[in-house]
């Protein structure tokens, strides 16, 4: 009597015998038909001065063969675009209240008229993605038990989807970014022994420096926020649409600084061998966030941060 809250069903299929998605034949056999991925390396390696080396290393992965879900009953102009203004917090880039546009609604008379094919990315266009990464590394014995190795990685990820989210809008209608070029994330990571004269006992150490969590920001926009762009209400009675208002690949968390130590002392017994190791894990105490919530409604509250400060003692027997 109150009326049908629901809207129209999402597939007018549903429960028939007819299937709603079928696979494009030209994806199911022959050469070169799979997801493809490449990768290509090069280095060199040069000694600095005796006992001392350095090693550099360019990578490259791609991928290829991607695959798409196309409504064949839809087209993009079967669909309209509208944009949202982001809310204002310091926390967002530059305080917020930028327009967040590039997004798109399905027309209301072609809500649940689905015919989904799975086909190749490149019927509609080009496709990337790409990663690019350079590796520093240096290796040195500068004296008896001492050994010192250490680096730096950094890298960036790219991605591109925008010719195949203008043909098919439906992959990608609340994610306005389809060209991504993320930071260049570096890592950092170094180790070293020392074996102390007399008393021989090992100390060694690892140190290592890493990237934040990716910040994306899930926000909620409402009818009330969406319609003065679209000119009308979201279609199939939906009250909202969860849109991603930070750009993917540019805001990232506090890095994360581990040190780790461990001493260590072999005690010969004829043929075998005993350790007694002493391990003391996040030395430093540090405390950065692992993960965090990115759905805005709870933006940034920690999820999990790095373990506490831990010491072990073990005992390692080689026979």
């Amino acid at each position: 009597s109150g009326g049908d809250f629901c809207g129209q069903i999402s597939d007018l299929r549903f429960g028939q015998p007819i299937p709603s998605t079928v696979s494009d034949p030209a994806m199911l056999k022959g050469w070169g038909k799979r997801p493809d991925q490449w990768e290509w390396e090069a280095s060199v390696q040069h000694q600095l001065m005796p006992r001392v080396g350095l090693e550099v290393g360019y990578f490259r992965r791609t991928y290829g063969n991607f695959t798409v879900t196309d409504n064949t009953l839809v087209s993009a102009a079967n669909y309209d675009p509208y944009s949202i203004v982001a809310p204002s917090d310091s926390r967002l880039p530059g305080g917020g209240s930028y327009t967040v546009d590039g997004l798109f609604d399905l027309n209301p008379n072609r809500v649940g008229q689905v015919s989904n094919l799975v086909t190749f990315a490149d019927n509609f266009g080009k496709q990337i993605e790409h990663w690019n990464g350079v590796d520093v590394t240096v290796n040195a014995r500068p004296g008896n038990g001492i050994l010192l190795q250490g680096g730096v990685a950094t890298g960036r990820t790219s991605t591109d989807v925008c010719d195949i989210r203008d043909d098919v809008p439906e992959t990608g209608a609340v994610n306005p970014y389809c060209h991504v070029d993320t930071e260049f994330l570096t890592q950092v990571k170094l180790l070293g022994t020392y074996t102390v004269p007399r008393a021989a006992v090992i100390v060694s150490a690892t140190f290592q420096s890493l990237p934040g969590p990716q910040v994306t920001a899930n926000y909620v926009a409402s009818n009330a926020q969406i319609q003065p762009s679209l000119g009308r209400p979201l279609s199939g009675g939906a009250q909202n649409a969860t849109i991603n208002i930070v750009s993917p690949g540019t805001m990232y968390g506090e890095r994360l600084n581990q040190l780790d130590l461990r001493f260590a002392r072999p005690i010969r017994l004829g043929p075998t061998k005993l350790a007694v190791n002493f391990d003391i894990y996040n030395a430093l105490n540090s405390n950065p966030v692992t993960s965090q919530n990115n759905n805005y409604a709870a933006w940034q509250v920690p999820l999990s941060i790095l373990d506490g400060r831990l010491f072990r003692f073990s005992v390692q027997y080689d026979f």
